[in-house]
């Protein structure tokens, strides 16, 4: 009996080990590059080496970053002062958090404080993006706000009023998931990049006066850092071109300070000057790779949302309003998406890939004695 088991068990052993042997050799290569989907890459994907749409991995931790007043609310120095009535619909940041209410930054500049019973909380990823879409927070600035009209074109075109329609659509594009075509840059609905965690607003077209009014620029950089924004891009448009250029003179101004801003302006003018070339315009602009840094005296960023943000942030200057052949663009809807969607592209990018395209400006003195807005009248919106 014993060498007839022996036998049986040398066989079964050698079946097995047969068997390992085949799944060794038939187990495909770890280094072979392919995606999930077990295929080769196909060649026009796009420019990243992450997935985009890959499920977040643990769960996403959110805070209170800002916050918006409904109706009635009572914007106060302190808990225990009286306050005065704000608008509904105005985004504030959160500077700190108390038993039964917020301290802010009002749109002057001056700290305040509101009852939590009177705002709608605005909740941020507690983390960073970690190249994930569905993790990183934006803070989108359209430039300018009456009274401050901005640039104002040959035919009256305001700044103002662009830089909120853009911002706007950059803003919707933000909140949904998309697809990209890399090749014709067209941006439509579909699962390909999912939504921003969140998409802030320093004033949008729902807020008092349809989002047409004032706001300090210590507030706009405030409200970027109390998000802990992945990128903050202010919306602007330009004047007073140098010169004639045979492409679009689209500009980004970038922090000094900031390692990441020159690449995020880099990417956002990339993709601004691709878009915009499809269009027919007598081009004017700046000559140069169109990144700006400009300094003070000091050595430190001259723009003061640059200097006062502590995130990647950039100035963003997508077309010259007192250029009639631009301003005439600058009107139609097909021009202003392309500008939404052109940033909206930059900053999938930023989030997902590694790409630098432009390198980073030298540092420009920058000594023109030009007074920034007065903020003396300033007042926060009323009902």
């Amino acid at each position: 009996m014993k060498p007839r088991i022996t036998a049986v068990l040398v066989l079964v052993l050698g079946t097995l080990a047969g068997v390992a042997a085949w799944n060794l050799i038939a187990e495909p290569s770890p280094a072979r590059d392919t995606n999930a989907s077990g295929t080769l890459p196909d060649p026009t994907d796009p420019p990243q080496g992450r997935d985009p749409s890959a499920p977040t991995q643990d769960a996403l931790t959110m805070r209170t970053g800002y916050v918006t007043t409904r109706e009635a609310a009572d914007l106060r120095p302190g808990p225990d002062e009286f306050g005065s009535p704000v608008a509904a619909g105005v985004v504030l940041p959160v500077t700190g958090e108390t038993d039964g209410g917020y301290w802010v930054l009002d749109t002057c500049n001056r700290d305040g404080w509101l009852a939590a019973d009177q705002v709608e909380p605005g909740m941020v990823p507690g983390q960073p993006a970690d190249g994930q879409m569905d993790r990183a927070s934006f803070v989108i600035d359209p430039g300018h706000g009456l009274p401050d009209y901005g640039a104002v074109g040959p035919n009256g075109l305001t700044e103002t009023e662009v830089n909120l329609d853009v911002s706007a659509r950059l803003g919707d594009l933000l909140e949904r998931s998309n697809d990209i075509d890399w090749t014709t840059g067209a941006v439509t609905p579909g699962s390909q990049y999912p939504a921003a965690a969140a998409a802030v607003l320093t004033r949008g077209p729902e807020g008092p006066n349809a989002g047409d009014y004032q706001l300090g620029l210590t507030f706009r950089a405030t409200l970027a850092n109390s998000v802990d924004a992945t990128a903050f891009v202010s919306i602007h448009h330009n004047t007073q071109p140098e010169a004639s250029l045979d492409h679009p003179g689209s500009e980004a101004f970038v922090s000094v300070a900031n390692p990441e801003s020159p690449r995020l302006g880099g990417l956002i003018v990339e993709e601004l000057r691709s878009s915009f070339s499809r269009f027919s315009a007598d081009w004017m602009g700046t000559p140069g790779s169109g990144l700006i840094s400009r300094v003070g005296s000091d050595g430190e960023d001259y723009y003061t949302v640059l200097s006062r943000s502590l995130v990647p942030a950039v100035i963003v200057e997508g077309a010259y309003i007192s250029n009639p052949s631009e301003e005439a663009l600058a009107m139609t809807d097909e021009f202003r998406q392309a500008y939404a969607e052109a940033v909206y592209r930059a900053l999938v990018r930023f989030v997902t890939t590694d790409d630098y395209p432009i390198p980073p400006p030298e540092p420009d003195l920058w000594e023109v004695d030009r007074p920034g807005p007065s903020m003396s009248d300033c007042s926060v919106p009323s009902p």
